[in-house]
């Protein structure tokens, strides 16, 4: 044992990581304000307001005696509840603690809880005066949920920092609403106190009904251990929590706070160190470091098919592809330049054609080039600001967004603003190829750009290298006996996945894994496995505790499941507080197999409705991971791949309704993108022109526009000119999405696509004599089309090599030879 915190070596190592790592959450309870004054006096805990209730409130039967819950519930009886939170604005507002609070305060924090409704952490936090630190961001226990990078400051039971009345939870009946809803931020609380290292102080814990019932339902299963601080803890209560996994620590808060910044190394030089790095300032970046390896998960096995981790790439599992040395190359020529200008690389790669393992593999090549390398984790947008405040002065800096596209406008604004700075990055994006214009039409810097594309399947020299690497591990399976030719001819013309599953499970693959999806003993388990699959389907991520959230189970029961059932383990994986189908996408078909298609679906929409709470439009804003999980849950396109011939109008969107009618647009656009492949165009219409009315921005826009224009070559007659109509109203909404973002490429090559179809349909008429492709309104469309072409052709100056410039040039060739096939006939 070390330290007055009593841990062994490992227990401190892992400890020191998340502390200084800026992982810890710190859950404060009343007895954490005791010090705490304003200009009243000292703030008081709860037998101190009951007498200042019963003073400030005569005409209520309020007793000394009286439990503060009765005594706040009656003074409301004889006022009202915004009299009462006056006299709590009076008690509680502008306190101020002592020193050692502001010293932990000022302590690497990943978020922080807390039941009081003063406001003595944010004066403290405001108090420690450090310029890189994060903002801070008060958070009330019924705001909308959002992550946004900053430190967020939980009021669990409301606050009084503001100037109109909040909603605090005080009285018996007030406990028993919150109990009823299910706030949105008790349920990330309850989800993430059993899977994240938490330390709680000034909370009586056994006793308290909020802390008690969170922790005796939530075991701790985090690496690092969680501490609960309690001076006055009796024996007992220390056995029971010392039993569910927690530390318990029988110190004051001040007591604590030294032995914390002693033990894990945060005296005050090296907290402000922390904060001028990129480690605790931009919390979504994730430094990748070769000396610095988080073991890989229990039972991982990259050969076998799971996501590559950065324990994988130390081992050199990963096979060196042709297109890995390019960007290595790439890379080491912009160091040898000066590495002055910043520079964008976008790799466009399919699923399952080993991108992440590429891109992991050159992340590792870079560390030995005496560079920092980032990887950025997508949990939301990142503060430009703070990455070149972080970088101003320092060595060259590599930073990887692996399925980046939704996030390119933050990148086009990092690579300008580091190129005015004279920050040196080198950013490597990668994305599916069907992604490519919404990546692209943000890019307008004046920065340098470059490409590589990745082969959809492997050719010979990614063959070779792949079962070179292969055979160093012994992991040829049932190519193990054949000639090296063979083995190669194995993997020629395949993508990496489904023929690495080949030679792990010969041809029964399929089989294998329908199996371990029936051998699953609980219907939750094939449904987290089901979302676990789609999630990977369209490169989303998914979170502990967005998992637990869209299951209804605790957060730890679910990991505990995970890693002792051998069943679980053998389909799923947690790595960090994310979990994964080690089958990615496979086991969808599989599911859907063994519980029918109607309950997947069920199952699916019920999800959908957990993490609802989760999907708001603030946190749309920020791109966080539960919203982004939630749109591809619902989005048309996927719904229909995985389940096929049912009919989702009426059997997912239409009971959604109630949840997301009355404000998401996107949930209206894509169930008017359903309508619209279903032919159901009067509904198609009326549910875009709703998605508009709710959130109207350019991508709304462009479906309600492309459904018009679909609905005019779909109506095209030669006897029935209502085309025209839908046409010219479909040109409109394009023409104002265009206005609106002019540099979005996905509206353009919508409205291209949308009207070249559309010509298409009405030049056919033209062969049997029945349309003059001289009449006025096609040469108007022929007109409009053509205008929108050159300007984008001049806004694609200088990108040849991107795919967009490919994209207009194929598109031009088509449109060209409608006209030529028509005026020959």
């Amino acid at each position: 044992m070390t330290g007055t915190l009593s841990l062994d070596s490992k227990a401190l190592n892992a400890a020191r990581n998340a502390a200084r790592g800026g992982q810890y959450q710190l859950l404060l309870g009343a007895g954490a304000s005791v010090g705490a004054h304003n200009s009243r006096g000292p703030i008081p805990l709860a037998k101190d307001l009951v007498e200042i209730l019963k003073a400030r409130y005569p005409a209520a039967p309020i007793d000394s005696t009286d439990a503060l819950p009765r005594a706040y519930q009656r003074a409301i009886f004889v006022s009202s509840a915004e009299s009462v939170w006056e006299t709590f604005v009076e008690v509680f507002k502008n306190a101020h603690h002592q020193d050692w609070f502001t010293q932990l305060a000022g302590l690497p924090w990943r978020r922080v809880w807390t039941l009081n409704i003063d406001d003595a952490f944010e004066n403290a936090y405001r108090g420690i005066a450090r310029s890189d630190a994060r903002k801070s961001r008060t958070v009330s226990w019924d705001d909308p949920y959002v992550e946004t990078g900053d430190l967020e400051v939980i009021h669990l039971h409301g606050h009084v920092l503001d100037s109109k009345p909040r909603n605090l939870i005080f009285s018996l009946s007030e406990y028993q609403m919150m109990a009823s809803i299910k706030p949105v931020w008790s349920q990330v609380l309850a989800g993430l106190i059993g899977v994240e290292p938490f330390i709680i102080m000034g909370a009586s814990i056994l006793g308290d009904p909020d802390v008690e019932s969170l922790l005796l339902a939530h075991r701790p299963t985090a690496v690092a251990p969680s501490f609960v601080v309690d001076p006055y803890i009796g024996e007992g209560n220390r056995w029971e929590l010392e039993q569910l996994g927690y530390s318990v620590v029988k110190l004051t808060g001040e007591q604590f706070l030294e032995a914390w910044q002693d033990e894990m190394g945060l005296d005050a030089e090296s907290v402000r160190s922390l904060e001028e790095s990129e480690a605790l300032s931009v919390p979504q970046f994730v430094k990748l470091q070769s000396d610095r390896v988080a073991p890989p998960p229990r039972a991982h096995d990259y050969f076998g098919g799971d996501a590559p981790v950065w324990a994988d790439v130390i081992e050199k599992r990963p096979a060196l592809f042709p297109w890995v040395k390019e960007i290595i190359g790439s890379m080491e020529a912009w160091l040898n330049d000066g590495a002055q200008d910043p520079v964008l690389h976008v790799i466009y790669g399919a699923r399952m054609s080993g991108v992440t393992s590429g891109l992991l593999l050159a992340a590792l090549e870079f560390t030995h080039l005496h560079v920092d390398v980032f990887s950025f984790d997508k949990s939301s947008r990142f503060n430009v600001p703070a990455v070149l405040r972080a970088r101003a002065g320092k060595r060259p800096a590599v930073i990887i967004t692996d399925a980046g596209a939704d996030f390119s406008n933050d990148v086009d604004r990092l690579l300008k603003e580091a190129a005015q700075s004279g920050v040196q990055l080198y950013m490597i994006v990668s994305e599916s190829p069907h992604n490519d214009l919404r990546l692209e039409g943000r890019l307008g810097g004046g920065y340098r750009k470059s490409i590589t594309k990745i082969p959809v399947r492997l050719n010979r020299n990614a063959s070779t290298a792949l079962v070179k690497k292969l055979d160093e591990f012994g992991r040829l399976g049932s190519l193990e006996l054949e000639p090296t030719g063979r083995r190669i001819r194995h993997f020629q013309g395949r993508d990496v996945f489904s023929a690495l599953m080949e030679v792990e499970h010969a041809i029964g693959f399929t089989r294998r894994l329908e199996g371990e999806v029936i051998a699953l003993d609980s219907a939750w388990k094939k449904h987290l496995l089901l979302l676990l699959s789609i999630a990977s389907q369209g490169a989303r991520q998914v979170a502990v505790v967005d998992a637990s959230i869209a299951l209804g189970r605790a957060s730890d029961s679910l990991t505990r499941s995970i890693l002792d059932d051998d069943h679980m383990s053998a389909v799923t994986e947690i790595v960090d507080s994310r979990l994964l189908a080690r089958q990615r996408d496979h086991a969808i078909k599989a599911i859907v197999r063994v519980i029918g298609a109607d309950d997947a679906l069920s199952a699916t929409r019920s999800m959908v409705e957990n993490l609802a709470p989760l999907a708001t439009r603030t946190a749309l804003q920020q791109r966080n991971l539960p919203v982004q999980l939630v749109g591809y849950l619902m989005t048309a396109k996927q719904l229909q791949r995985n389940f096929p011939g049912i009919d989702l109008d009426k059997q997912f969107y239409e009971p959604l309704r109630p949840l997301f009618g009355d404000w998401n647009g996107r949930y209206w656009e894509q169930r008017a993108i359903y309508s619209k492949s279903q032919g159901m165009w009067p509904t198609a219409e009326s549910f875009a022109a709703r998605a508009v009315g709710l959130y109207d921005d350019p991508y709304t826009r462009t479906t309600y526009g492309t459904i018009l224009i679909n609905k005019a070559a779909n109506f095209a007659h030669p006897e029935n000119s209502s085309w025209q109509e839908f046409y010219e109203r479909g040109h409109s909404e394009f023409e104002t999405a265009i206005h609106r973002e002019p540099g979005n490429r996905v509206t353009v090559f919508a409205y291209l696509s949308a009207t070249l179809e559309l010509v298409r349909r009405l030049i056919s008429w033209q062969e049997v004599g029945d349309l003059d492709v001289t009449n006025g309104p096609l040469l108007q469309i022929k007109g409009d089309w053509e205008a929108r072409y050159n300007t984008l052709r001049l806004s694609l100056g200088g990108e040849q090599n991107f795919e967009s410039a490919r994209r207009a040039e194929t598109m031009s060739r088509e449109w060209q030879s409608l006209w030529v096939d028509g005026n020959s006939n």
